[in-house]
C-alpha cells in the first residue's frame, strides 16, 4: 500500500477525528462503507443503537468470518451507524465530537427498495395508493441529509454510493485519506471488501417484484425528490468526494 499525497487544507484538518458517525437512509450503502472503514482502519463500527444483536460490526458477520478479510487490531469503535435523526442523537450522546460521513444514493432507487422491502406488496395491489408511504419515506430520507447540514461545526464528508461502489473510482481510498488514515488500499482489496456488503442490499423476492408497483413508487418519489436536489443539500460546506 502506498502513502497518500497531501491534497489540500480539508484533508489536513480531517486527520484529528477519532470516531465518525456514518449516516444514510436505509438501502444506501452504509454496510459497504462500514466494511471498507473496518478493514482498513482495523477498528469496528457499531450498528444502529438498540440493534446490537441484529446489526453487529461487519467483522463479526458470516461473510467476513468465512473470508477473514477484516482483522480488528483496536476494539475502540471507528464508526457509529445511523439511518434516522433519532438514532444519530443516541449515538452522538456517546461521541459528541465525532465527525460525520453522509452516504447518499439516488432517492428513487433507495426509497423504492426500502418501501418494497418493508411494505407488503399486496397492500398496493388492493388499490392503496403509494402516496402515504412515499411521503413518509422522503421525510426520512432527508433526515440524515439535514443532520449533516446542521452539524456545521463538525468535520464532514459526503460519499455518493454510486461512486463508492464503481470499480476503479478511487473513492474508497479517498474516503480513508480524508478520515486521516495513511494507507491506501488497492482496487483489488476494495473490490473484495465490497463483496462482504452486497448481501445487505438484497431482500427475498427482489427478482419477482411487481413491476407496476415499482413504477408507481418510482413515479411518486420522482415528483417529490430528485438526486440533484439531494446533492445540492449535501454539498453544503462538506468534504465532497469526486
Amino acid at each position: 500500500m502506498a502513502e497518500p499525497k497531501a491534497s489540500g487544507t480539508f484533508t489536513d484538518i480531517m486527520t484529528h477525528c477519532n470516531c465518525w458517525h456514518i449516516i444514510s437512509y436505509p438501502r444506501s450503502g452504509n454496510h459497504a462503507v462500514r466494511a471498507v472503514v473496518e478493514r482498513f482502519s482495523g477498528r469496528p463500527t457499531l450498528g444502529c443503537p438498540g440493534a446490537e444483536r441484529d446489526d453487529p460490526p461487519i467483522y463479526l458477520r458470516a461473510p467476513n468470518l468465512s473470508l477473514d478479510l477484516i482483522k480488528i487490531r483496536d476494539q475502540q469503535c471507528i464508526g457509529r451507524k445511523s439511518h434516522f435523526p433519532r438514532e444519530f442523537i443516541k449515538h452522538d450522546a456517546q461521541e459528541a465530537e465525532a465527525g460525520i460521513i453522509l452516504i447518499t444514493r439516488d432517492p428513487v432507487e433507495a426509497i423504492t427498495s426500502q418501501i418494497y422491502s418493508m411494505v407488503t406488496p399486496r397492500i398496493f395491489r388492493k388499490g392503496v395508493k403509494p402516496f402515504f408511504a412515499v411521503r413518509q419515506a422522503v421525510d426520512d430520507y432527508l433526515g440524515s441529509v439535514f443532520v449533516f447540514r446542521a452539524m456545521h461545526d463538525r468535520k464532514r464528508i459526503h460519499v455518493r454510493y454510486e461512486d463508492f461502489i464503481r470499480p476503479n473510482s478511487g473513492v474508497p481510498a479517498k474516503l480513508l485519506q480524508l478520515m486521516g488514515f495513511s494507507t491506501i488500499p488497492s482496487e483489488a482489496e476494495v473490490a473484495e471488501t465490497l463483496l462482504l456488503s452486497f448481501d445487505s442490499l438484497q431482500r427475498p423476492g427482489r427478482a419477482t417484484r411487481d413491476r407496476k408497483i415499482v413504477e408507481k413508487l418510482r413515479n411518486e418519489i420522482s415528483k417529490r425528490l430528485t438526486y440533484d436536489e439531494v446533492l445540492a443539500l449535501a454539498q453544503f460546506q462538506s468534504g465532497e468526494l469526486p
